[in-house]
Parts: C-alpha cells; structure tokens; sequence
C-alpha cells in the first residue's frame, strides 16, 4: 500500500487556486496597482499645468509693475512672481540665464513681450491667453518676441524630453538583458558593457536625432555623454535592486522610480513651474531632470550653463555605481554571479513495472512513475527528503 503525504506545492491559496499559481496571483495584483498609479502620476503631473509663482521681469515704471501684476494674478492665486528690472539689457541677462521665463517692457511703444520658449513653451502660451488684459494695463497693443525660439521641427519642446525618456528606460532594459543572457562576468565585465551599451546608445539616439533627422540642433558632444550618463544611472539603479531584492523584483522599483516619478517631474513636458509641488521637488533631484536640464542649457543656453543638474548626474551616477558595487561584492564576490539553485523535483513512488521480454534479465524491474531510473529517483528522494518536501511511500 502506498501512502501520500500531500506536498506543500498542492495548497490552496485564495479564491481556491493552487499554490503554484501564488507568483501569477502576486503579479496581476501588482500590476494592477501600478496600471493607475502610473496614468494618474502623468495626468496629475502633465494634464492640467497651473502656473505658481511663475518669475518674469517687467521693464517700465514701478506704477506698470503693480498694475502688470495685479492683472496677471487677477485670480488672487499668486500664478505669476512679477520683479522690476532697471533696463531692458538687465532683463534679458536675467531672461538668458533662465532666472524669468519672459519680459514685458512697457518702456517702449508698442509694449513689447519677449518670451523664452526654449525655457518652457507652456508659459508663454500662458501670456498669450492675458494679451487683451496686458494691453489694457500698458495702454497699446503688446508686441510679442520669442528670445529663445524652439528648433522649427519641435514647436511644443518634447524632443529634449523624449531623449531623457528614451535614454532612461533603454539604460535599465539594457542592463536588465545584458545580466539575463551574459550572466557569467565578473563585476569588472558588467561595469565593462554598461558603460560600453549606454555610449553607444546614446551616441546613436544623440546623431539619429541631430544631424541624420535634424528635429534639434544638438551640439552632438554634451548631449551624446549627459544621455550615456543618464543610461548608465538607470541600468545601476537596475543592478543594484537585481542584487538586493532579486531579479523577479528589480524591475518594479526602478520603474517607479523612473517612469512613474521622475520622466513626469523632469520639466521637460511642461515647465517646472506649472507642475505640482512634488514634481516640481522631485524633478529638480531625479536623473531624468537633470538630463532634461543639462541637455536644454548646452542647446539652448550654452553661454548660460547651470552647474546643478550636471552635479546631481554626478551624484546619481557615483552613488548608484557603488551602492550596486558594494552589495553584488558583498553576496557573490567579484566573480560572476553563480546560478540559482534549481527547486527540487517532487519523488514519485516507485511501483513494479514487468521488464521487457528483449530486456536482459528475468524479474521485474523498478522504475518510477516519472519514467525516472531507480538509482537516479532514490538520489531525487533523498534530496527531497533534505528539502522537507517529500512525497513517503510505504
């Protein structure tokens, strides 16, 4: 007689499924957590900008400043920061700096507004809706001048965007194939071929939409290393959760981090300032924020360079590359990393079967009902046996 231990893999989880569908049930829930979460992050970050405490400059006497502001935030929800400059060269150094997004000088007729779409295409489009308003306050018609105007080919400013886009997600998916088919190198070998796949990259995506397409006037050198930097970030960011918490997981950190958080708050959408509070905060620190910055200055502002965003790649980039150092030496070495141990398969009984008449031998021989050889089923059970998840027979 046989008797059967029921084995730990035949439970019941919910709603009655077996436990090997558990990882199945996990996922779905998962993602369907993160199916809104990530719609709402981009429509709550991008699908309503509302202006707060955009800065612009006023040229004229201090009575026009008032008057300007009062019109702009007739709303008394304080949507522009309104400042006084003593000439119009004051204003434009200030404009050229991206420390206004526009000027109105009123000490010239017709008034003159001069926007600054590079800076964010959004805010002047905001001016625009308060024309009729403005000219009433200044008393002429206003004259609109674009100071920094867009390349012909991106209108909206999204192409910057896109690249920080592109380059983040392909630094981490790249990285995520290069540790599932290469996985024996050392750690040497992947800081190796991540470096080597986001300079690549980068210089593909930097040239395609440059000079081959022409859709932005990039100077191909800045741009090609702030994207390989970008790419390399994401794919530690990537490794160094695969080391903590496993390569089932690593994914859904970094995705959050990325796609849900930082891509909507990098500013490249929609100005910084027309964002909400915390992506207005969290753009400022994220990678794909400072990409999107660092790219706009060296294309747009190059006598103008802002030292921040480059400081907080720098940052992300050392502090990621050893975080993912540090924890992959502290559990495999610098080695490669070994594979994961196989689950043991489940011992079936073995029963009688009548040997074949061509088969050497008279008696019967044993075989398991998996069709596994004798020798090699009892070595399967007492592994199993070890394992605690034995299947006895008597």
């Amino acid at each position: 007689m046989i008797g059967t231990r029921i084995s730990r893999r035949t439970r019941r989880i919910p709603w009655g499924l077996p436990r090997t569908h558990l990882p199945a049930l996990v996922v779905a829930l998962i993602v369907t957590i993160i199916g809104p979460v990530f719609v709402a992050s981009y429509s709550l970050a991008m699908g309503d900008p509302s202006p707060r405490n955009v800065p612009i400059g006023v040229v004229g006497s201090s009575m026009d400043a008032t008057a300007i502001s009062h019109t702009l935030d007739d709303t008394g929800s304080e949507l522009f920061e309104v400042g006084e400059y003593p000439s119009l060269p004051a204003a434009q150094k200030a404009l050229e700096r991206q420390q206004i997004y526009a000027i109105i000088d009123s000490s010239v007729t017709p008034a003159t507004v001069w926007i600054s779409t590079a800076s964010g295409a959004s805010v002047g489009q905001l001016l625009t809706q308060h024309r009729q308003a403005l000219s009433a306050v200044v008393g002429t018609d206003l004259k609109f001048v674009d100071a920094h105007p867009l390349a012909p080919h991106d209108p909206n400013g999204l192409v910057l965007f896109y690249l920080a886009l592109g380059g983040t997600i392909l630094g981490f998916v790249g990285a995520i194939q290069t540790r599932v088919n290469a996985k024996d190198m050392s750690l040497v070998a992947d800081f190796g071929w991540d470096i080597a796949r986001s300079l690549g990259v980068a210089l593909t995506m930097t040239l395609v939409i440059g000079p081959v397409l022409g859709l932005e006037a990039l100077p191909v050198l800045p741009v090609w290393l702030i994207l390989a930097v970008t790419m390399f970030i994401a794919g530690s960011v990537y490794s160094f959760w695969r080391v903590t918490i496993g390569g089932k997981w690593a994914l859904l950190p970094t995705w959050i981090t990325f796609v849900i958080i930082a891509n909507p708050s990098s500013g490249g959408a929609v100005a910084p300032e027309l964002l909400p509070a915390f992506y207005e905060f969290m753009g400022r620190w994220l990678p794909t924020g400072a990409t999107v910055r660092a790219m706009r200055d060296v294309t747009y502002f190059p006598d103008a360079v802002h030292a921040e965003p480059f400081v907080v790649l720098g940052i992300w980039a050392v502090a990621s590359s050893i975080l993912f150092a540090v924890a992959r030496v502290r559990r495999y070495g610098w080695g490669s990393v070994p594979d994961e141990v196989p689950t043991p398969r489940v011992a079936t009984p073995s029963v009688p079967v009548p040997a074949s008449p061509l088969s050497a031998g008279s008696g019967p021989s044993l075989v398991a009902l998996d069709g596994t050889p004798p020798d090699q089923h009892h070595d399967d059970q007492d592994e199993h046996d070890r394992g605690g998840r034995d299947v006895e027979g008597k």
